[in-house]
């Protein structure tokens, strides 16, 4: 029997493309969904609850489909369900907080903007929660390169996941000529809720996106960064950097083929899950992570091709995630001219280091203990100065110690019952003012520790 066909976006509202599928089944195992009940009838109206709810079902099957065969354990985190809150309530935002998917809804003077309408806004949430389910510690660790990752593996998640769709290829093929790294609506990510949501909050998202994969970052210490600056400096911004290296990788790895098809293009997005999986598995947490998991990439991505090193070495080193030395002693290292005990790694268990952090200044009058990311020292990774020579990694307790300042200055953690009357906290969450939140601190033992909550994607202001 035929599968029942159901209508969904191609990619994003904005572009009002429309195409047909197969109705998914929620309950699918490995990597299942869980919907809030009433489970709701197919709607071919794009605004209505109907049409909102099968849309996401097919986008996030689409993706669990796409990245689970990379998944070891083959489940969530926390089990074989995940929750999916296709709209909580207002709010520019959507968040994963390892029991579920949590999507908002903007409120506009012409109607509400939902997040879960977005394919990408799903698939980049998606992101995160296969992250966590491919490298947990990820999750736990104070550091703001580990955070920014994340974020941009949700986004690599949103674009590699909407080239899934046949029709999505042919269109983007067209448009592009082929050339992927250009201004197009597949490096536009999210384009009608970051449109709108640049409406209200300039600063917080692209004028017609929310982030776009072409726009040219380059890597700087983002222990430097200053506090209160627009999101071009936050760690969603942060994360531009990375995701720009990897399209423009994406581009390069399709353009060997001279005239790419359809079927050369899904190729090269299921040959980059499989190199940026790799990585990250093998790949230490360590305080400079970005040139550390670029090092992995640019070795994991010969396996693949031959050609592709020099692609990813390329996008790396533009960007400054690896400085010109580094990137050197890996294409040694690859090509054999250097033995393989240049790059002694670490250990890649990974047992979090935590450690005491002092505390007075957040309000607290006993030491805060965090997992902290470990010394480089022993790798070969090596991010760069403007010039493109290696810049040498903070150590684990400057770089904690500074994502750590981070959190608090923006009022990203709540205090729960350890707070005084200046510090509101809630053990329970259920304050809206704390909704956008990402950690808290609590007692375990006799320490008081930093632990993570959630991971919000979503604007820092609220409705």
């Amino acid at each position: 029997m035929a599968a029942q066909q159901i209508l969904i976006w191609e990619n994003d509202p904005a572009s009002s493309v429309l195409v047909m599928a197969d109705k998914p089944s929620i309950s699918t195992i490995p990597f299942k969904y869980t919907f809030p009940p009433p489970r709701l009838d197919p709607n071919q109206h794009p605004d209505t609850r109907e049409f909102r709810y099968w849309n996401a079902a097919a986008a996030l099957r689409r993706g669990a489909d796409f990245w689970g065969p990379k998944v070891d354990r083959s489940e969530w985190l926390r089990g074989p369900a995940l929750g999916v809150s296709l709209d909580l309530g207002p709010g520019w935002n959507a968040n994963y907080d390892r029991r579920a998917l949590n999507f908002y809804h903007g409120v506009t003077s012409t109607g509400n903007i939902y997040a879960a309408a977005s394919p990408d806004m799903l698939c980049h949430e998606l992101g995160h929660a296969m992250l966590d389910a491919i490298q947990p510690h990820l999750w736990i660790t104070t550091s703001l390169e580990v955070e920014a990752f994340h974020e941009s593996f949700g986004d690599i998640s949103a674009i590699l996941c909407s080239l899934q769709i046949p029709s999505m290829r042919d269109s983007i093929l067209v448009s592009t000529g082929g050339n992927l790294y250009c201004n197009s609506r597949l490096s536009r990510v999210a384009e009608q809720f970051g449109t709108a949501l640049h409406i209200h909050f300039p600063d917080d998202a692209d004028p017609d996106c929310l982030r776009n994969a072409v726009k040219f970052f380059c890597y700087r210490d983002p222990n430097t960064l200053p506090s209160s600056a627009p999101t071009t400096q936050d760690s969603h911004s942060f994360s531009r950097i990375f995701t720009n290296a990897i399209f423009e990788a994406l581009a390069g790895m399709l353009s060997l083929y001279p005239a790419p098809t359809s079927a050369q293009l899904l190729l090269v997005t299921e040959e980059m899950r499989d190199i940026v999986v790799e990585a990250v598995k093998s790949a230490g947490i360590v305080t400079n992570y970005y040139a550390e998991v670029a090092a992995k990439i640019v070795q994991k991505s010969a396996v693949k091709n031959p050609a592709y090193p020099a692609i990813f070495r390329a996008a790396f080193v533009r960007r400054n995630i690896l400085s010109l030395e580094s990137a050197s002693t890996i294409m040694s290292l690859l090509n054999g001219t250097i033995g393989a005990d240049a790059d002694e790694g670490i250990d890649q268990t990974y047992v979090p280091k935590l450690a005491p952090l002092d505390s007075s200044h957040y309000g607290l009058d006993e030491p805060l203990f965090v997992q902290m990311p470990l010394d480089p020292v022993t790798t070969i990774a090596r991010s760069a100065t403007p010039d493109g020579r290696s810049m040498e990694p903070p150590s684990p307790e400057a770089a904690a110690t500074a994502f750590v300042d981070q959190l608090f200055i923006k009022g990203l953690v709540n205090y729960g019952e350890f707070g005084d009357r200046d510090h509101k906290g809630d053990k329970d969450n259920k304050d809206p003012a704390l909704a956008h939140t990402t950690h808290r601190i609590q007692r375990e033992g006799d320490q008081l520790r930093l632990v993570r909550i959630r991971i919000n994607c979503g604007s820092r202001h609220v409705c």
